[in-house]
């Protein structure tokens, strides 16, 4: 099975339609029917596929193991991915040059909260604002990052450099002292030295303004993710 059978599988698993997978990891719906109909073995955009329908990443990109990993179980009770309520740190305005124009910084979940499976509690929101990264980020969209996590090929970034340059990247690859990234919309390569580099957060998933909460209600110890 290609890994376009795959996302198509868990697609229908989820009860989604093609417009609705392609709203929740930023494509058209026309990019996400040609990935399903292709023979293709790999995508860039695995990882971002895998997070938006909560399935296993060995699972989509080898077909290796199941779609869905099984809880375990720990003692009497089983350990679950809590939630995290994840605060936006503000809106960034992209420029045409590809770095933010700047950064309306409100505070901890000053512009709200999403909630975010498999987030760390360092995690963090940004709202894309403009259109210089569409179709792939959209304006008014949130974008999660969580500094925990190790950035890999094909996903997206938070650059921040030393001269305060701040950035949304796809990571290509850092070796040899050496970051490696490409703009979302694929138009422009650049590279920069690790030192230059303050801040290298991958994200964790794009979800849409729909999916804002405004306020907390918090219920029992779940919402353990609260910066």
């Amino acid at each position: 099975m290609a890994l376009g059978q795959r996302v198509k599988e868990a697609r229908e698993f989820r009860g989604l339609k093609q417009g609705e997978l392609a709203d929740l990891i930023g494509w058209t719906q026309q990019a996400l029917s040609t990935l399903e109909k292709r023979d293709s073995k790999k995508s860039s955009y695995s990882a971002q596929i895998a997070k938006a329908l909560d399935i296993d990443i060995d699972w989509l990109m080898s077909g290796m193991g199941e779609m869905i990993k099984k809880e375990k179980e720990k003692g009497d009770g089983i350990v679950k991915n809590p939630i995290k309520y994840v605060p936006v740190k503000g809106s960034a305005q992209m420029g045409d040059n590809g770095y933010w124009l700047e950064l309306d910084y409100m505070g901890n979940g000053g512009d709200g909260y999403l909630e975010v499976n498999n987030a760390s509690d360092s995690a963090y929101v940004i709202r894309a604002v403009g259109d210089s990264m569409f179709p792939a980020l959209r304006s008014g969209w949130y974008i999660v990052f969580d500094p925990k996590r190790e950035p890999c090929a094909g996903e997206y970034v938070h650059i921040v450099l030393r001269d305060g340059r701040n950035m949304i990247k796809e990571f290509v690859s850092c070796q040899h002292g050496i970051i490696t990234v490409i703009s979302v919309n694929g138009m422009e390569r650049m590279s920069f030295n690790c030192e230059d580099v303050n801040v290298l957060n991958p994200f964790v998933e794009i979800q849409p303004p729909s999916r804002l909460r405004d306020e907390l209600h918090l219920l029992d110890n779940e919402c353990t993710g609260i910066l």
